[in-house]
């Protein structure tokens, strides 16, 4: 089957190329696109359903941080444990573009 496939896709460009005088460019243009469409699909296709059990937001990484949170972290505030303790590098990844956006902002608007 995808030796078919490849076999059409090499006479459609020959003649897309040569009979109706179609750039290179755009052909390989319009392959690539195809072939990020054809990626997607499958990706999407393999996600689990929404509010399926399966789903990687139901693993145990929820439970443990709402049954072990307070004595793990000594925190009163569950959500701030978790932004503070748990997810500390993910905060300060969020902070530092967050930052820098607005310095490019600030920057852009000092110059005109």
């Amino acid at each position: 089957m995808p030796v078919l496939a490849l076999i059409f896709s090499i006479v459609l460009a020959l003649f897309l190329h040569y009979i109706l005088g179609v750039g290179l460019k755009s052909i390989l243009t319009v392959y690539l696109l195809g072939l990020i469409i054809y990626m997607f699909s499958f990706t999407v296709a393999e996600m689990p359903l929404f509010g399926s059990i399966d789903s990687p937001a139901f693993n145990e990484v929820p439970r443990r941080y709402l049954q072990e949170g307070l004595q793990e972290t000594g925190a009163l505030n569950i959500v701030s444990s978790i932004i503070i303790d748990y997810r500390a590098f993910d905060t300060l990844g969020e902070a530092t573009v967050l930052f820098t956006a607005i310095a490019a902002v600030v920057a852009t608007l000092k110059s005109h």
